[in-house]
């Protein structure tokens, strides 16, 4: 409704009002003056004048109240929308624009977002206006996602814009939303509309969220997706959101959710997300968090993480020891490598020494290159070698010679460091 709509309608209800008060003291006063007078004329007399001017200060003051309302509306409609945006957009306290701004939005019809959108990009900024713009975009999402959409495609840098639109408009209205990211999408690949949309829907169903989720491939857009289902996930609670990777078929899916979910865990209790990643059957899902888990967990105690890494599936272990080995090592050289020795066998361990030769090339770049020989695959160690090497020779050049000269390496890496 809009105040115009809401004054009129205001004062027809206020009119009635003052109808009803009519009646109701016509109908009252000769039952007060027959009990109280007698019928007494002079009483009866009185009695009207009282109702009388009753009725006359009541009405005197609505149409006192109704100018005033007339005049504050006439006085903001004074000024179009963009003039009232150049008025906000100076305003120097945040919260005040915010609100300022949030008034303005809620006041525009379908036809106005388009002007004020314009506005706003063209007019100088205090502060970020990023994401002042995407709540007009929101706004005009709510009022007309269509126009709100071609709008932004005229624009560059257009795809986030879009994406803002796109998850409005799906939180209104889910199924006309992905009716338009699918029409709107015939490329190779991920179709980019379909993470906005979900994002937009997961927060009221996330079985649908889930669906779509399900037809992206791996990358950008399914991570970006899981995300968001998974931060709708933690507001049901942290035991449906540790429930839910089981209902996944897709096991790289579901790894991704086991991430993204031991992620928030961790911020709240790494031991409780230590146990939960351990739980799991497969070593691949497990895979995904292990990382984030034991590194989160090498922070408290780097021993007891050591202990962890062995308690997951062998698919697991060097991707959880990678994340042990950084804080470890700066604690204790030695005693990382004796560990790290000791996972030695386990699946992906070339990845395991390399994350140790980088956790100490600058303070024991003699011992670090000296590990550089137990990497397996002939490629990934000559790719370390030259790597390591090089930037160990930008600070000492004599220092790699002379180790060079004294250590069985590759042809290729001998030529190139021996100059």
């Amino acid at each position: 409704m809009t105040r115009i709509n809401l004054f009129f309608t205001h004062g027809a209800v206020f009119s009635v009002g003052i109808a009803a008060a009519m009646i109701a003291n016509s109908l009252r006063a000769p039952q007060a003056d027959s009990s109280q007078s007698g019928g007494d004329p002079a009483a009866r007399q009185q009695s009207a004048q009282r109702s009388g001017a009753f009725e006359r200060d009541e009405i005197s003051r609505g149409s006192r109240a109704a100018s005033g309302e007339a005049r504050t509306l006439a006085k903001k409609d004074a000024k179009s929308a963009v003039d009232h945006l150049a008025d906000i957009v100076r305003i120097t306290d945040p919260s005040e624009r915010q609100r300022a701004l949030m008034n303005l939005v809620d006041s525009l019809g379908p036809a106005e977002f388009a002007g004020v959108a314009e506005q706003f990009r063209a007019l100088d900024h205090l502060d970020d206006s990023r994401g002042e713009y995407d709540f007009i975009l929101r706004g005009w999402a709510k009022a007309d996602p269509l126009a709100a959409l071609d709008f932004v495609a005229q624009h560059p840098h257009s795809q986030a814009a879009s994406a803002t639109i796109l998850s409005t408009w799906a939180g209104n209205d889910a199924a006309a939303a992905e009716r338009w990211a699918l029409d709107h999408f015939d490329g190779d690949g991920a179709n980019p509309h379909l993470a906005a949309v979900i994002r937009g829907i997961a927060g009221n169903d996330i079985a649908n969220a889930s669906r779509l989720a399900q037809t992206l491939p791996f990358g950008k857009e399914r991570s970006e997706a899981v995300g968001s289902i998974t931060r709708a996930l933690f507001l049901q609670g942290a035991d449906a959101a540790m429930a839910f990777p089981a209902s996944i078929a897709d096991e790289k899916l579901r790894g991704g959710f086991v991430a993204a979910i031991a992620k928030h865990l961790i911020e709240k209790d790494v031991n409780q997300a230590a146990t939960w990643v351990a739980s799991m059957q497969q070593g691949d899902v497990q895979n995904r968090a292990a990382h984030d888990v034991a590194d989160a967990l090498a922070r408290v105690d780097p021993q007891s993480a050591a202990a962890w890494v062995r308690s997951l599936k062998p698919e697991a272990q060097a991707e959880a020891a990678r994340g042990v080995i950084p804080v470890m090592s700066s604690k204790d050289i030695a005693g990382t490598a004796k560990w790290v020795s000791g996972l030695s066998g386990t699946p992906n361990y070339d990845s395991m020494v390399e994350e140790f030769v980088w956790s100490c090339n600058s303070r024991a770049p003699e011992q670090s290159a000296a590990w550089i020989q137990g990497v397996a695959n002939p490629e990934q160690q000559r790719r370390l070698y030259h790597r390591m090497l090089g930037e160990w020779a930008q600070k000492d050049a004599p220092a790699v010679k002379q180790w060079v000269k004294s250590n069985n390496v590759p042809p290729d890496i001998a030529k190139r460091f021996s100059r």
